[in-house]
């Protein structure tokens, strides 16, 4: 599990709070549960469907991954290769918004022949 803790004061606060609130005026499901990630409390968790996990990797939060107003677990490998396939949910936390993801992938995929790059 890996998150990203966006606070009020970072570039990105304008368009993760109109994310937040855009899902959770079209989403139908009950809450998630509050609960504690890495000793901040977050609480009205959404769990981000398909149709929507687009609106999270557009917000380019690689762009903040040095920005003193965005904590993260997260290397800038992480997210710059965050796609589609991992399971996101967004909570409101008590000075932002947190992103927590799972499935994002660890390592480079190996490629090539011989499983690495042969230049």
């Amino acid at each position: 599990m890996n998150y990203a803790y966006i606070l009020e004061q970072s570039r990105k606060a304008k368009a993760t709070r109109s994310l937040y609130e855009y899902l959770k005026t079209h989403t139908k499901q009950p809450f998630l549960p509050g609960t504690v990630v890495a000793d901040f409390p977050i609480a009205d968790g959404i769990q981000v469907q398909n149709q929507d996990k687009h609106r999270v990797i557009n917000l380019r939060l690689h762009d903040e991954h040095l920005s003193p107003y965005m904590r993260s677990d997260m290397s800038l490998f992480h997210l710059l290769m965050m796609d589609e396939k991992a399971d996101i949910r967004m909570y409101r936390a008590e000075n932002g918004w947190m992103l927590v993801f799972e499935g994002i992938q660890v390592a480079p995929k190996p490629f090539g022949q011989s499983g690495y790059d042969m230049r």
